[in-house]
């Protein structure tokens, strides 16, 4: 679960609209004026709005508060965790839990949200803190399962029910699958929905070591040694997936961010490194 520390610096962030939504007024608003039922303080920031202060909070608190207010059209925002045997990989598996832990946080400000694995499981779905602990305990104990990318993202798609119009999606994965990722994205557009894709990659993905290595498949547990120059080959082979897989989604008119996983061990520096990684793709903005 995220430290007291980062859900602290997490009041300062939302959910980016370009994020949530190709179109304006799709998703919970936090900007005054632009709704019509209170949500949630925050605290007082330069360029607020005065009309928007709770006094009565500064009366007993000394603090300034600014009043939030939540959109009339609200959105259903589903995060997909890839739970597939790549993910084991380096630090993969725990950095994609702190990514769905920290959107999960944000987003229940601002949306209607549930967090989704590959084995077809999904969390309660979230709107405000009441459940934000259960839901952590559901990205914390999601294990390994056997399912892959395309497969998972055509079952979610093709087998959820959505309200007309407000499916967004937020995709956590390597996207490591020998099937082409054509027809997942097909799906996802079948059904009107909007996603941006993260793609997590461990450093030893995209940069493994030059020199006589061991490679263990992990999808079908052979090993097999490798020579210092297959292993350059390798690495132009994973840069080329990268760039197909970048081309597929945006060709789809998706959204795409790259994001690497570092060799930190510990929670708190990985969900440091998480934060930083999701404000510098877009994903979340400066309240």
């Amino acid at each position: 679960m995220l430290s007291p520390r980062l859900r602290g610096a997490l009041e300062r962030y939302a959910l980016a609209s370009r994020a949530l939504s190709r179109a304006s007024g799709e998703r919970v608003a936090s900007e005054a004026g632009q709704s019509v039922e209170f949500h949630d303080f925050r605290p007082y920031q330069a360029g607020d709005e005065l009309r928007y202060v709770d006094w009565r909070s500064y009366a007993r608190s000394k603090r300034l508060y600014t009043r939030l207010y939540q959109a009339e059209r609200t959105i259903s925002l589903h995060l997909l965790l890839d739970t597939s045997p790549s993910m084991s990989l380096g630090v993969k598996a725990a950095y994609a839990r702190q990514l769905a832990e920290l959107l999960s946080y944000v987003a229940q400000r601002d949306s209607l949200s549930q967090v989704h694995l590959f084995d077809g499981r999904a969390s309660p779905p979230l709107h405000g803190r009441a459940r934000i602990a259960e839901t952590w305990r559901f990205i914390a104990e999601a294990g390994a399962s056997r399912e892959l990318p395309v497969a998972a993202l055509k079952r979610f798609a093709l087998g959820t029910r959505f309200a007309a119009g407000a499916g967004l999606v937020l995709v956590i994965s390597d996207l490591f699958d020998e099937a082409s990722l054509q027809g997942a994205l097909a799906a996802l557009r079948s059904r009107g929905l909007d996603a941006s894709f993260l793609h997590l990659m461990a450093e030893r993905d995209l940069e493994p070591e030059v020199g006589q290595l061991e490679l263990l498949d992990v999808e079908s547990g052979e090993r097999l040694f490798v020579s210092p120059e297959e292993v350059l080959a390798y690495r132009r082979s994973v840069r080329a997936f990268v760039e197909r897989s970048r081309r597929a989604v945006l060709g789809a008119g998706f959204r795409y961010s790259l994001l690497r996983a570092g060799d930190a061990e510990d929670d708190e520096t990985l969900g440091t490194q998480a934060l930083a990684a999701l404000v510098r793709a877009g994903i979340l903005v400066k309240r």
